[in-house]
């Protein structure tokens, strides 16, 4: 029954029209799991049957940063309407924050003293510590300004709250910008990315996203185009100049 369900989800259409990807599906399996080990502890069920069946492959890993051609084309289309938007992409290009941390992110978080923000990690409960760099201060001045008295950075503020949503204006002046395929999450990619052509070690990285294993990191830090040429050149063999190869000349004559 319980393989019948997994394949049921997996190849059922989705009210929007498309399938479920294997991670969704899998995390079901997972909890149907987590429900069979409460009931045998509790002396309900015998056994539990979901132990006897394969999770759907899955494949997490995605490359996809925001490009600098694409952040001049879609920065100046965060005005208006989605003016609110601009800082927060800014902050989550220059920290790497996730999402869900950055919007529930109260100014206590911030210290402008030493010029760093407490990254309150909701993955592991665990906050981190990420420096802000001139940019991003100059940002969390102005919105600090801006805050009328609420306790979170990112604001609503006609209410007051935190936004709870980016997606729609940040998805819109995407497709206006003609970026193609970039979600939210792939800003935090970006961080990382930069982070690695910059020629910074793994575990500075790791520790910056708040990465408890740096393996981890290695699925967000992408060799650009330009980081990869740069390296394959550093491969070539240099020839020596003029004077240098007459030289080289001579003493080989002798």
């Amino acid at each position: 029954m319980v393989e019948k369900y997994k394949k049921q989800r997996r190849e059922s259409i989705t009210k929007r029209g498309g399938t479920r990807a294997p991670a969704t599906v899998n995390r079901e399996l997972a909890l149907l799991s987590r429900i069979f080990t409460l009931a045998m502890r509790h002396k309900l069920a015998a056994t539990n049957p979901c132990s006897e069946v394969e999770l759907l492959h899955t494949d997490n890993r995605r490359v996809r940063y925001l490009l600098d051609e694409e952040e001049e084309r879609l920065l100046p289309l965060l005005v208006g309407p989605r003016a609110h938007v601009r800082p927060a992409v800014l902050v989550a290009i220059g920290t790497g924050m996730r999402r869900g941390d950055q919007l529930n992110m109260k100014w206590d978080r911030v210290d402008f003293q030493r010029d760093v923000i407490w990254v309150p990690n909701a993955k592991t409960g665990q906050s981190y510590q990420v420096p802000m760099s001139a940019q991003v201060r100059e940002i969390m001045l102005e919105l600090r300004r801006a805050a009328e008295g609420s306790e979170y950075v990112f604001a609503n503020p006609q209410t007051g709250r935190a936004y709870t949503e980016l997606r729609r204006p940040f998805d819109s002046a995407c497709r206006e910008a003609g970026v193609k395929g970039l979600r939210w999450h792939d800003l935090r990619h970006t961080f990382g990315t930069r982070l690695a052509e910059a020629g910074h070690s793994e575990a500075t990285i790791a520790e910056l996203m708040g990465h408890s294993d740096p393996k981890t990191t290695r699925r967000y830090t992408h060799g650009t185009e330009r980081a990869k040429r740069a390296a394959v050149e550093a491969t070539s063999r240099r020839e020596p100049a003029g004077g240098e190869q007459r030289a080289e000349l001579s003493l080989v004559a002798k």
